[in-house]
C-alpha cells in the first residue's frame, strides 16, 4: 500500500506541468464560452444571445476539422513547442475577445475559431507529452488525474465564474481567462527542452501517407475508432436531452433536477481515481467492459422509471461504471498511439473521431426526441454504451499490445514504395 502511494506521488509531481496547463486551458475555455459569451455579453453589452451559439458551433468546426492535422503537427514540432503553440492561439484568442466585445461583437466568432485551433494543437501535445513521461502501468492513473483536473477545472470555471458575474464588470472579469491561459503558456514555455522526454525534432516534415495507412489499419486503432464514435456519441446524446429528460420525464424544475445527480458526479469523482489505478494493476480492458456496461444498462432502467429515489441512486451507480471507465479509455488511447513518430498524428485522429461522436450524438438524439420523446434517447445512449462493452470484449483493446502495434507501423512504413520521399 505505502509503495502504491508512493507511486502515485511521484506520477502528480512528474505529471504536474501537464495537469496544471490542462486545467489552466479548460477554465478558462469553460469561464469564456459559459459565463462571458452566454452572460456578460447580452446581459451587459446587450448583444445577441445568437453569438455564444454561432461561436461555440466556430470552436467546435475549427477544432475537429484541424484535430488531425494537429496531432502530426505535434510530432514534427515536438510535444513542448507543440503546447507552446497551442497556449499560443488560446491566449491570442482569449486576449482579443475583450475589445471585439467593444467594437463589433460578432468579429468574436473568429476569436471562437482561433480557440479551436489552439485547443485542437494543445490536447494531442498534452496527450502525447503524457504518453512519452509514463510507463505503461503508469497511464491510467495519470489520465485519472487528468480527468480530475478537467473537473476541477468545471468547478472553478463556472463557480468562479458565477461569482465574478455578479460582483465584476465584463471588462475585469475576462481577466481570468486570460490569465488562466497566460499561466498554462507560461507552463508550455518553462517544460525542460533537453532530455528524451522533451527533445524537440530537429525539422519539420509533412507526414507520409504510410503513417496515415497504420493508423486506419491496424485492427486495434480501428476497434477503438469504432468504440470512441459510439462512447462520444451516447455521451452527446444524453447531453442534447439533459433539460427535456428532467422536465418531460420526471417534472422536475432545473434546480431539482441538479440536485438528484449530485450523487452521481460525486461517484463519480470518487471512483475516478480508483479506476485509473485498477487499470494499471490489471489491465485497461478489465476496466472498461464492466464500466460500460453498467454505465449502458442503468441508462436502460432510467428509461422505464422516474421515481426520484430510484433515478438518484441508479444515476449514481451509472456514474460509478462511467467513472471507472473514464481513465482507461484515455490510457488506452495513449498505449495505441504507440512509440514511433506518428504519436500525435494518432491521438489526433482518436480525439477527431470523437469530435464526429459528439456531433452525431445530438444531431440523433434531437431527432428521436422529436419523434419517441426522451426515453428513447436513454434506451439508445444505453444501447450504444452496451455496444461500447461488446467491441472491448470481441477485440484486443486493452491488452497492451504496445510491441506489436510498433511492429505493424515499421512494416508498413517499409512495405510503403518510396515514391517522392518526404518534402
Amino acid at each position: 500500500m505505502r509503495e502504491t502511494a508512493v507511486e502515485s506521488l511521484g506520477i502528480v509531481r512528474r505529471g504536474l506541468p501537464l495537469l496544471l496547463i490542462a486545467f489552466a486551458v479548460d477554465s478558462a475555455f469553460i469561464f469564456v464560452f459559459l459565463i462571458a459569451l452566454q452572460s456578460y455579453l447580452p446581459e451587459s453589452l446587450h448583444t445577441s444571445d445568437a453569438i455564444a451559439g454561432v461561436a461555440l458551433a466556430a470552436f467546435g468546426g475549427a477544432k475537429l476539422v484541424t484535430q488531425l492535422a494537429s496531432g502530426f503537427i505535434s510530432d514534427r514540432l515536438g510535444a513542448r513547442r507543440a503546447l507552446i503553440l497551442g497556449t499560443a492561439l488560446l491566449l491570442i484568442a482569449d486576449v482579443s475577445i475583450l475589445p471585439l466585445a467593444h467594437v463589433a461583437p460578432w468579429l468574436i466568432v473568429g476569436s471562437a475559431a482561433i480557440e479551436g485551433l489552439g485547443s485542437s494543437v494543445t490536447w494531442p501535445a498534452l496527450y502525447s507529452a503524457g504518453d512519452q513521461r509514463f510507463a505503461q502501468g503508469e497511464k491510467g492513473r495519470f489520465t485519472a488525474l487528468l480527468t480530475l483536473a478537467t473537473g476541477g477545472a468545471l468547478a472553478v470555471g463556472i463557480g468562479g465564474g458565477t461569482f465574478l458575474n455578479s460582483v465584476a464588470s465584463f471588462n475585469v472579469a475576462m481577466i481570468a481567462p486570460v490569465a488562466a491561459v497566460s499561466v498554462a503558456f507560461m507552463l508550455a514555455l518553462l517544460l525542460p527542452t533537453r532530455g528524451a522526454l522533451w527533445a524537440d525534432p530537429g525539422g519539420f516534415s509533412l507526414p507520409a501517407f504510410s503513417e496515415m495507412r497504420s493508423i486506419l489499419s491496424h485492427s486495434q486503432r480501428a476497434a477503438f475508432t469504432a468504440l470512441v464514435l459510439v462512447e462520444a456519441a451516447a455521451l452527446g446524446g444524453l447531453t442534447a436531452i439533459f433539460r427535456a429528460y428532467g422536465r418531460d420525464v420526471l417534472g422536475v424544475s432545473l434546480a431539482h433536477q441538479g440536485l438528484l445527480l449530485i450523487p452521481t458526479a460525486i461517484v463519480g469523482a470518487l471512483v475516478v481515481i480508483p479506476g485509473g489505478a485498477i487499470a494499471d494493476r490489471i489491465g485497461a480492458k478489465r476496466v472498461m467492459v464492466p464500466g460500460f456496461a453498467l454505465t449502458g444498462l442503468c441508462l436502460i432502467l432510467l428509461a422505464r422509471w422516474s421515481d426520484t429515489t430510484f433515478v438518484m441512486a441508479t444515476a449514481a451507480v451509472a456514474g460509478l461504471g462511467f467513472g471507472l471507465a473514464v481513465p482507461a479509455i484515455a490510457s488506452t488511447m495513449m498505449s495505441l498511439a504507440g512509440a514511433t513518430g506518428s504519436r500525435g498524428g494518432v491521438i489526433g485522429w482518436f480525439m477527431t473521431m470523437d469530435g464526429i461522436g459528439h456531433v452525431v450524438g445530438p444531431v440523433s438524439a434531437g431527432l428521436l426526441l422529436a419523434q419517441f420523446g426522451p426515453e428513447a434517447v436513454l434506451v439508445a445512449a444505453g444501447a450504444l454504451f452496451l455496444a461500447a462493452a461488446f467491441i472491448v470484449v470481441s477485440s484486443s483493446i486493452g491488452e497492451e499490445d504496445e510491441a506489436r502495434i510498433v511492429m505493424a507501423e515499421a512494416m508498413a512504413i517499409v512495405a510503403e514504395p518510396a515514391v517522392g520521399g518526404r518534402s
